[in-house]
């Protein structure tokens, strides 16, 4: 008792969700403006966050009237890599449900703001008919894996992207409560019922949120070293795919008012051969989802496990969940920082254009 009363308030609603279906398949049945701060937690899990027109909020307050709340959707695009067919159908779903602008994130994410709670369901309905998903866009687990989004044909940039997208299957949470919630799935399971077993992340998820990139040699287009893993590809000098580096750690959050907190460069780990990568990645989740920091959310991300215990013994639990010993690190070439922007030869004989969006919208 005395160690549930310890967890966080997060960690509590987590543990009580029943693989994320609790309050929130409850809440989403009533007639109602919003969410309790339970289902509103939970629903971060499926993608959503719960907002208020800031705007607006002093004034509404001020004449006894609730906050005009909406919702923010994140759809994951993992490698960045989206179909024309894909971001035709969310850019109708602006129009129709949220507010007409698209925002594109430096995380290869698409969110659509300002959806009431009345039409979040058909909106991510469409979502996933078109299939793209939301679930895991936001929450405690892994979030969107990112690659290098530009269509080259090379043998390096096509092994990255697969890896890109086999991890981001492997990593999303396994529980049927996103398509019983939002697909008319199955019936949902009784609370009473045992709980939805989730073989990666357990009942409760992760500590805090869990982001994962992958870079090449001398491209680090996608800011790899700021990720909790960061996989940098081990290419031969005639372009053909070794493995992946393999540093941990990484996170740029912080709060200025808790000196406590910092932002911290991945550390190198190890080398993994392209098979043995989802194994590997796993057993680094495992590592944070039983060692992580679940009183504290300030102090939960993995860079301050990695910090604090050391890469030696981060190392060794890694190796005991995994079952091998993880290989040296390979020698990392110098990054630079590479914009794609304008045309460049894609290796088929044909070109792509990188488009500059200003602020992403």
């Amino acid at each position: 008792m005395a160690e549930h009363l310890s967890l966080s308030k997060v960690e509590q609603f987590k543990t009580a969700s029943h693989a994320l279906r609790f309050p929130l398949v409850e809440e989403m049945a009533q007639d109602t403006t919003h969410l309790s701060e339970a289902a509103a937690q939970i629903l971060k899990f499926h993608g959503s966050y719960q907002q208020d027109d800031r705007d607006q909020r002093k004034a509404l307050v001020a004449a006894g009237k609730e906050p005009h709340y909406s919702c923010m959707i994140r759809i994951k695009i993992p490698g960045g890599d989206l179909t024309a067919e894909q971001y035709l159908t969310v850019d109708g779903l602006a129009d129709q449900y949220a507010n007409g602008t698209l925002r594109i994130t430096t995380r290869q994410n698409i969110q659509l703001h300002c959806i009431l709670k009345k039409n979040l369901k058909a909106t991510l309905h469409k979502v996933n008919e078109c299939l793209l998903t939301t679930l895991a866009g936001c929450g405690d687990v892994e979030r969107n894996v990112l690659a290098c989004p530009a269509p080259f044909v090379d043998e390096g940039h096509t092994q990255v992207q697969a890896a890109a997208h086999a991890l981001a299957v492997a990593l999303c949470p396994k529980t049927r409560a996103y398509h019983e919630i939002w697909m008319d799935g199955e019936q949902v399971a009784p609370r009473e019922a045992g709980a939805e077993e989730e073989p990666l992340y357990g009942k409760m998820y992760l500590p805090r949120k869990f982001k994962t990139a992958i870079a090449f040699p001398g491209d680090n287009c996608v800011d790899v070293l700021t990720n909790d893993i960061a996989l940098i590809a081990v290419l031969s000098p005639e372009g053909r795919h070794e493995g992946f580096t393999i540093c941990v750690g990484g996170g740029m959050g912080m709060n200025h008012a808790d000196p406590k907190t910092y932002p911290r460069l991945a550390t190198p780990m190890g080398f993994v051969l392209p098979e043995d990568l989802v194994a590997i990645v796993e057993a680094i989740v495992k590592t944070q989802r039983d060692h992580g920091d679940r009183t504290n959310r300030k102090h939960a991300r993995m860079k301050y496990l990695v910090e604090e215990r050391g890469i030696d013994w981060f190392r060794q639990q890694v190796e005991e969940w995994w079952g091998h010993p993880v290989a040296p690190v390979r020698p990392m070439p110098p990054f630079t920082v590479q914009s794609h922007l304008g045309w460049h030869s894609q290796g088929n004989g044909r070109d792509v254009l990188g488009v500059f969006v200003e602020n992403g919208r």
